[in-house]
C-alpha cells in the first residue's frame, strides 16, 4: 500500500474514512481538558495524514498552532476551498507549504518529512494515520514518526480493533498488544477511553463487523 493507493481513494471520491464531524476525543481531551484558550497558542499539534479534516479547522478556531501532512494534493485543496480559506502556498525542498494563520498543511510524502520541514511541535494527534497502514507499514510509520518528536511530546492516539478475521483494512485493526509493541520501548502509554462503537458505525456492520472497539491512548516520549 502506497502513495499511489491513497491518491486514487481521493480521486474517486472513495473516503468514507473522512468523518463529516469534529472527533469527540479531540473536543474533550483538547477541549474540555485541554488548556484555558488563552494558554493554548503555546501548543503546536502535528497532524499526519490529516486529509481534509474537520479536526483541523477545530484546532484552528480553537486556538492550537498546527501543521499537518497529506499526500492528496486534491485533499489539501479541497480543505481549503470547501471552507473558503485562504491560503499562502510555498514550493519546499520535498513538500509544498499551504498555510493560513496558525494553520499550515505540508503536501507530500509524510516518510520523507524532516524535523526541519515541520519545526518542534508540542503534541500529535493521530485519529486514523497508524490504523490506515498494513502492519510492515505501521512499523515504519512509528519509527518515522519517532524520530521526528522531542522528548516530552505527547500523542492523542485513535485506535481501531476488531476481529481481523471478519474484515480487510484499512482501517486495520490494532489491539492493545500491538500498541505496546509499538510504543512501549520509546513512549510511556496510557489508556484513556475504550468503547464497543459497533452500533454507531453501519458502514462497519455491512462489512461484516460483529464488534468494533475504539479507544484513546495517551504516549509521551520517553528521554
Amino acid at each position: 500500500m502506497d502513495i499511489d493507493f491513497w491518491l486514487e481513494r481521493w480521486s474517486r471520491g472513495e473516503i468514507r474514512f473522512h468523518q463529516q464531524q469534529v472527533n469527540p476525543y479531540l473536543g474533550y481531551y483538547y477541549g474540555e481538558l485541554g488548556p484555558p484558550p488563552g494558554q493554548r497558542s503555546a501548543l503546536r499539534v502535528f497532524v499526519p495524514l490529516c486529509g481534509k479534516s474537520m479536526d483541523l479547522l477545530w484546532l484552528l478556531e480553537n486556538g492550537y498552532e498546527t501543521v499537518g501532512v497529506e499526500c492528496s494534493e486534491l485533499a489539501v485543496e479541497k480543505f481549503f476551498n470547501e471552507r473558503q480559506l485562504a491560503f499562502n502556498k510555498t514550493r519546499l525542498e520535498e513538500h509544498v507549504s499551504y498555510k493560513t494563520g496558525k494553520l499550515e498543511i505540508l503536501l507530500g510524502d509524510f516518510f520523507t518529512l524532516k524535523a526541519e520541514d515541520i519545526s518542534r511541535f508540542t503534541d500529535i494527534y493521530d485519529r486514523a494515520s497508524l490504523i490506515a497502514l498494513p502492519a510492515e507499514m505501521r512499523r515504519q510509520y512509528v519509527t518515522k514518526i519517532t524520530q521526528l518528536q522531542a522528548p516530552g511530546t505527547r500523542t492523542l492516539l485513535i485506535a481501531l480493533a476488531y476481529p481481523p478475521s471478519e474484515m480487510e483494512g484499512p482501517p486495520f485493526s490494532v489491539n492493545d498488544e500491538e500498541i505496546s509493541q509499538l510504543y512501549a520501548d520509546n513512549f510511556r502509554i496510557e489508556k484513556l477511553a475504550a468503547k464497543n462503537v459497533i452500533e454507531d458505525e453501519p458502514r462497519f456492520r455491512e462489512r461484516g463487523l460483529t464488534s468494533l472497539t475504539e479507544t484513546a491512548y495517551k504516549l509521551t516520549r520517553k528521554s
